[in-house]
């Protein structure tokens, strides 16, 4: 797109904090009429924090992903109030770590809730008012929506489920007027990854400790030891992806934020019996070689 933002309010979910909280400063330092989603005002203070420094002027709005029944009345009142409603974008998201014997069903299905159920009622609500004005809908994924990661089995899960509901709506949003894309990160550092609670994790893993320690020491020592594995970005370099891709003329349905995703990507999308993928992700399980003195 060129020139000023179209008219409506974009709704950024998620805003609290991480890649919500920068792309809400993003998008509105770049002119757009922005609506901040936060489960809670007082889970807030990263946002807070940057809409200060930024000095950009957004509407910051509570909103609970989970429940279904508020997000009709939410979505309809951001566009009466604001002209109408350019796009949507759902970055709301819940992630842990864990092993596949520990994590309860009911973590699944919290997990489930927050990263699958409420971007599809965010966009079943949103499209009239998209349809109307040829919006988007951008969906924060993740690289664990197409390469499932090791001891993140109901995160990767709720990613898969949400990158297969998309991309069979995807063309068909299309041919109604709404672009539909998702954005897909690799490692990103936010309060979220910094809360992981590693030892209590490693305390409980039983006969998984050891390959989860190795799991762990190996992200610890990524550069230069595991190419495969996709360095970590902040979330800024995301958002900016993000508003990136919302100015684009005509965004594509799959978006990598960084190179080295992009190639992990492109080769899980081209390995059809899974050979190739799971002896990368067995390196990122086990020692590094020895390096060889000459």
């Amino acid at each position: 797109m060129t020139g000023r933002p179209p008219a409506g309010a974009v709704i950024v979910t998620g805003s609290g904090s991480g890649v919500g909280a920068g792309t809400v400063v993003e998008l509105a330092g770049r002119g757009y009429q922005v609506v901040a989603s936060v489960h809670s005002r007082d889970r807030a203070a990263g946002l807070a924090g940057l809409v200060a420094r930024s000095g950009v002027e957004i509407d910051v709005e509570e909103l609970d992903v989970t429940d279904e029944s508020s997000i009709p009345a939410f979505v309809d009142a951001v566009a009466a109030r604001h002209g109408g409603l350019h796009a949507i974008v759902s970055s709301a998201g819940v992630m842990g770590v864990d092993t596949f014997e520990n994590e309860d069903l009911a973590s699944y299905r919290r997990t489930f809730d927050v990263n699958v159920f409420g971007p599809v009622a965010l966009l079943k609500s949103g499209l009239p008012h998209l349809r109307a004005g040829g919006g988007r809908f951008i969906a924060v994924g993740s690289v664990a929506g197409v390469l499932g990661l090791p001891f993140q089995e109901s995160y990767s899960g709720s990613k898969f489920a949400l990158e297969g509901i998309l991309e069979g709506f995807a063309p068909v949003a299309r041919r109604v007027g709404v672009a539909v894309s998702i954005v897909e990160p690799g490692p990103i550092s936010t309060d979220a990854v910094g809360r992981t609670d590693w030892a209590r994790i490693l305390d409980r893993a039983g006969p998984y400790e050891k390959v989860l320690r190795q799991y762990y020491d190996n992200a610890a020592a990524r550069q230069g030891t595991l190419p495969e594995l996709p360095a970590t970005q902040t979330a800024a370099e995301v958002a900016s992806a993000i508003a990136d891709l919302l100015g684009s003329d005509d965004p594509p349905f799959r978006c990598q934020t960084a190179a080295d995703t992009r190639l992990l990507i492109a080769r899980k999308l081209a390995d059809v019996n899974g050979e190739t993928v799971g002896t990368v992700i067995g390196r990122w399980l086990d020692p590094a070689p020895s390096k060889t003195v000459e």
